[in-house]
């Protein structure tokens, strides 16, 4: 605009051999893209191109979207062998990328990948022959810092604290895990390790405090040849009170895979919940050769001995004073580092139940350090068991072992149900809802759903295998309560009550005197 254009006529930009020569390997190889074919003209005809200058110039010469143009302008390929791969190499250092390599040259991306490979290889040996024959100090030595490439950012940073704060005591191998599970984040140990002492030196992360207790060489618990060899259970307190109660968790672990078998989270640590376990794990994965636990009186029970006793189940109890013999001991610490923190903060028992559960899960499903030098790459639990199975027993074998009884009931309008000549109460929040009612170990219990409703002391009748007595009823906090309130709740209303034994029904019998009627012929107009 400063000065009159017929004094000083502008030249134009670009050449016309480089736009031919633009449009040519355009026609010749349609997928190549404007920075890739800025690059490589560029080269070749050793004139400048902008990818900006290349996308005008094939919007303003568009004949080579035609497909006639295709046809007719082909790339000469070199009939020899020896000279196509050096037509690989010259195209590849004008700055082509393999794809249009292959597209030109009319061969499989994979082959021109294998044959630069080995001509960088063979550049690569040259290079360091030639260098060997010189003096090293010739050579000028970088003294720029490396730097490799980051593999943390923010996001897995924020990741691995909403573990921790989760998790709150949890270890390095546990927050890897479930990086790996959650997030399908791969970091090493480490880098995991660096990310948790980060996190606990700004106070965004909970630090349990270490105790370094010096021990002697001790014999550890029997290590398993193969699956259902050994199981370990046992009881363990909570050192949180959800609701300011306290709370036990019962655990059955499979020696071989560290499988949690079952588990519970409950009020109570009485036998009837280990026997409940007990039941729920034989019924699912069959009997196990050993059981090892400790003193305990559940387990000194006569019903707990006569159940191992009629499935042919082997009991050990450790010594006393060494819970290092029960593996199950490891598995509380692992509960301990993971849960602690997270049912400390628990507002409710149902939640820490849900929790527990959780847990249980999670544990059955993540890598376990035991297993992380397999050869066969299994490192869950829940891998290293696959199908295995114990020895399989059939249902009325495990009733009898369990001297349990069971049966299915429909509750009523108010939520009561039958037992034989006894009617009880069940829950009014479930009318007409079928229940399962079970007996063993003096208790009566009523379920739904897996969650026990209520329970009532019973006397049994042996010989006629029905209830003697039902009293002192013990209703549970349970979620299938009515959501309706009541003005009036008379309890002395829901007690067992006992009917009058069931008579039998008189048999029907014919009637006396029956008389056979005359034969009928004909109308009879005329009586005689």
């Amino acid at each position: 605009a400063l000065f009159p254009a017929s004094e000083f006529a502008r030249e134009p930009y670009t050449p016309e051999r480089v736009i031919v020569t633009l449009l040519y390997f355009k026609c010749c190889a349609p997928r190549a893209s404007d920075r890739e074919l800025a690059r490589a003209i560029g080269a070749a005809t050793e004139h400048p191109l902008h990818h900006q200058t290349v996308k005008s110039l094939l919007e303003r010469f568009f004949f080579w979207q035609h497909k006639e143009f295709h046809g007719r302008i082909n790339y000469p390929v070199p009939s020899d062998i020896h000279a196509r791969r050096l037509e690989m190499v010259r195209l590849h250092v004008q700055g082509f990328s393999d794809c249009t390599i292959a597209t030109l040259l009319a061969c499989h991306r994979k082959t021109i990948a294998r044959w630069l490979k080995r001509w960088r290889g063979e550049v690569a040996r040259q290079e360091q022959k030639a260098r060997a024959e010189m003096q090293s100090w010739l050579f000028d030595i970088s003294c720029a810092p490396r730097h490799h490439a980051r593999k943390v950012n923010f996001g897995f940073i924020h990741a691995t604290l909403q573990l921790q704060k989760k998790y709150g005591y949890a270890g390095w191998f546990r927050i890897q895990g479930l990086l790996r599970s959650e997030y399908s984040i791969e970091l090493s140990e480490s880098t995991v390790k660096r990310v948790m002492r980060l996190n606990r030196r700004l106070h965004l992360a909970p630090h349990r405090p270490v105790k370094v207790m010096t021990r002697d060489a001790r014999e550890g618990p029997p290590v398993s040849r193969h699956p259902f060899e050994h199981t370990f259970i046992d009881i363990r307190y909570l050192d949180a009170k959800p609701e300011g109660r306290q709370l036990y968790s019962t655990l059955l672990l499979e020696g071989f895979s560290r499988t949690i078998l079952a588990g519970s989270l409950t009020r109570r640590q009485d036998l009837g919940v280990i026997l409940r376990l007990y039941y729920l794990a034989l019924a699912q994965w069959g009997c196990w050769a050993e059981v090892i636990s400790d003193h305990g009186g559940q387990f000194r029970s006569h019903a707990f001995a006569r159940v191992n006793r009629r499935l042919l189940i082997n009991h050990e109890m450790y010594e006393k004073g060494h819970p290092w013999q029960n593996l199950i001991e490891s598995q509380f610490g692992i509960q301990a580092r993971m849960g602690e923190y997270h049912w400390e903060r628990c507002k409710s028992v149902d939640e820490a139940v849900e929790f527990h559960h959780e847990l249980i899960h999670d544990h059955n499903r993540l890598q376990h350090f035991a297993h992380r030098k397999r050869n066969d790459q299994k490192r869950a639990p829940l891998e290293v068991l696959g199908q295995a199975t114990g020895r399989a027993v059939d249902a009325a074998t495990l009733h009898r072992a369990f001297s349990r009884m069971a049966w299915q009931r429909k509750t009523d309008a108010r939520g009561f149900v039958r037992v034989n000549r006894w009617k009880i109460y069940v829950e009014e929040g479930l009318p007409r809802t079928p229940v399962q009612i079970t007996y063993w170990d003096g208790k009566l219990r009523a379920e739904y759903n897996a969650q026990l409703l209520t329970e009532y002391r019973c006397r049994w009748d042996n010989q006629r295998e029905r209830p003697r007595s039902i009293s002192h009823p013990q209703p549970q906090d349970h979620q299938f309560g009515s959501p309706q309130s009541t003005l009036f709740d008379p309890l002395w209303l829901r007690d067992p009550i006992e009917g009058e034994p069931l008579q039998p029904r008189p048999l029907k019998r014919a009637a006396g005197g029956a008389q056979q009627l005359r034969l009928y012929l004909g109308p009879e107009l005329v009586k005689r």
